[in-house]
């Protein structure tokens, strides 16, 4: 019963792609959904994002927009729908001022949590993540779900279990 109910609650969200071959490899291709590269998309719906979160009267530090900069970016890599970026952000908005969610976390961090709650349960091409060799992109994830190509800051890329990388903000959120 929960579970139905669950499923009809998101009915209304987009699917993110679960296998490599449904997902647009973001440094390949050249015009995804609507005509746009991911980082067309991302320079649409970041600043609008942002300003729907602010409506709530928070500021966000360097690192909190940057975090929702690469959720956005992997979700739009994912092909969730920038319609439900927005949504999301206006949810979260609409339920602190209505109900007092979320008042002892930022909105920036908890728009973070639901989007990856929603469409990025597990690693995906696009994140952030941390590794023994430092921070990096995650570039691919292999069918299986088990390893993961990072590209380092550096360029250099390397080919890691997906139990040993960190997605970015758990550490920090954490140490907060």
């Amino acid at each position: 019963m929960m579970k139905k109910i669950e499923e009809r609650q998101r009915g209304w969200l987009s699917v993110p792609r679960r296998r490599e071959g449904e997902r647009l490899d973001p440094h390949v291709y050249a015009r995804g959904v609507n005509g746009l590269t991911v980082e067309q998309a991302l320079e649409r719906a970041f600043p609008r994002v942002m300003r729907i979160l602010e409506r709530s009267g928070e500021r966000y530090s360097a690192f909190e927009r940057e975090l929702v900069r690469h959720t956005i970016r992997a979700c739009l890599i994912s092909q969730v729908s920038r319609a439900n970026l927005y949504r999301i952000a206006g949810i979260l908005v609409a339920d602190r001022r209505d109900e007092g969610a979320y008042r002892d976390t930022s909105l920036a961090l908890a728009y973070v949590e639901a989007l990856r709650e929603a469409f990025l349960r597990e690693l995906s091409p696009g994140e952030r993540v941390g590794t023994q060799f430092g921070v990096g992109e995650v570039r691919y994830v292999s069918d299986d779900g088990a390893n993961a190509v990072v590209r380092l800051e550096g360029g250099r890329e390397v080919w890691l279990p997906a139990g040993s990388l960190s997605r970015a903000g758990r550490t920090e959120r954490a140490a907060s």
